[in-house]
C-alpha cells in the first residue's frame, strides 16, 4: 500500500476512535461456551453483568489490527494501555515496530500524534462536543475497550443505574437500551446467557452516525472470561470502516508509564482541518 493511503486510513481510524487487533497469547486457550437465557428481572441481570465485568487498575495489551474500507485493507500492529478512569494510550506501529501514530485520551482532552508528518491534534472533549455533538467521551471509549457497561458522562456504573435502561429479551440475548438526552444518541447492549456483553451499539439517526462494537472469543483470564476478539463497524454519512480486533499478552494491574509529550518540532493542526483533508481525498 502506498504511503499516502497508509496515512489516510490510519488517520480515519484514530479520528473515529476505533482500532482493531488480532493475535494469540498462546496456542491453547480456554474459551467459554454460550449458555441459555434465564428468567431474570432487570436488576438481577444488571447485577450479574457488573459482577462479571473486568475490574482493573491498569490494562495493557499487544495488538494487531485489520482495517477495511470496502475497497482497501490495512493491517498493523500496535499496543493499548489503560489507566482506569485516568488515561488511554493507543500506539499504532504499521512498519517494523516503529510508531507512526499515537492516540492519547484523558477525561478532559484528546491528543493525536502523526509521527510521519510531524503534526499533532490536541483538543478538549468540550470543544469537540461544541463543534461535533457526538456524545462520545473518554469513559465510553474505556468501557468499549474493556467490555464494560457505561452511561454517558458518568465515570462508573452502579447497581442502582439499572433504572436508566429499558430491559427486554430477544431470542438469544438480553437487551439493555437507553438514550443520552444531551446528544440524542441511542445506545444498546446485547448480553448473552453468560451475562457478558456481546454487542454494544451507538446510533445517532439525525447525523447518520452509528458504531457497532462486537465481542467474541471469551477466554479465561484471571478467573474471568474476557473477549480476545472484537469487530467494530463505524459508519458516517461519507464512509464506512470495518475493524477486526484481537488482543494478546494482556496484563492487568502492572505499573504503567504513559508518555504524553509532544515534540517541539511538531506542528499543531485542528481536528476539523484533518477531517476536511480526509473528506477531500479521493
Amino acid at each position: 500500500m502506498k504511503t499516502h493511503n497508509l496515512q489516510k486510513y490510519t488517520w480515519c481510524i484514530l479520528l473515529l476512535l476505533i482500532i482493531g487487533v488480532y493475535s494469540c497469547k498462546s496456542t491453547k486457550r480456554i474459551t467459554q461456551a454460550d449458555s441459555a437465557l434465564e428468567d431474570k428481572t432487570s436488576s438481577e441481570l444488571f447485577k450479574d453483568i457488573l459482577f462479571k465485568g473486568l475490574e482493573y487498575r491498569t490494562f495493557s495489551s499487544k495488538l494487531n489490527m485489520t482495517i477495511s474500507t470496502g475497497t482497501k485493507t490495512l493491517s498493523s500492529k500496535g499496543s493499548l494501555r489503560i489507566v482506569n478512569n485516568e488515561a488511554i494510550l493507543l500506539s499504532v506501529q504499521p512498519l517494523f515496530g516503529i510508531e507512526m501514530f499515537r492516540l492519547y485520551v484523558e477525561p478532559e482532552h484528546i491528543i493525536i500524534l502523526d509521527r510521519m508528518n510531524k503534526r499533532y491534534v490536541k483538543e478538549s472533549f468540550e470543544d469537540i462536543k461544541g463543534k461535533n455533538p457526538v456524545g462520545f467521551n473518554f469513559y465510553t471509549l474505556q468501557s468499549l475497550f474493556t467490555n464494560n457497561l457505561f452511561i454517558p458522562e458518568k465515570s462508573s456504573v452502579s447497581l442502582k443505574d439499572y433504572k436508566t435502561f429499558r430491559y427486554s429479551e430477544g431470542e438469544n440475548y438480553y437487551i439493555l437500551a437507553a438514550r443520552d438526552k444531551k446528544s440524542n444518541i441511542d445506545y444498546t447492549f446485547s448480553v448473552n446467557g453468560n451475562d457478558q456483553i456481546t454487542l454494544t451499539e451507538l446510533n445517532m439517526p439525525a447525523n447518520q452516525y452509528s458504531l457497532q462494537w462486537n465481542y467474541d472469543q471469551f477466554t479465561l483470564m484471571n478467573n474471568l472470561f474476557f473477549p480476545y476478539e472484537m469487530k467494530i463497524v463505524a459508519s458516517t454519512q461519507k464512509r464506512n470502516l470495518n475493524t477486526n480486533i484481537s488482543l494478546s499478552s494482556i496484563s492487568l494491574n502492572e505499573s504503567l508509564s504513559l508518555d504524553t509529550s509532544i515534540p517541539d518540532s511538531y506542528t499543531k493542526v485542528e481536528l476539523k482541518d484533518v477531517l476536511k483533508m480526509l473528506a477531500d481525498k479521493k
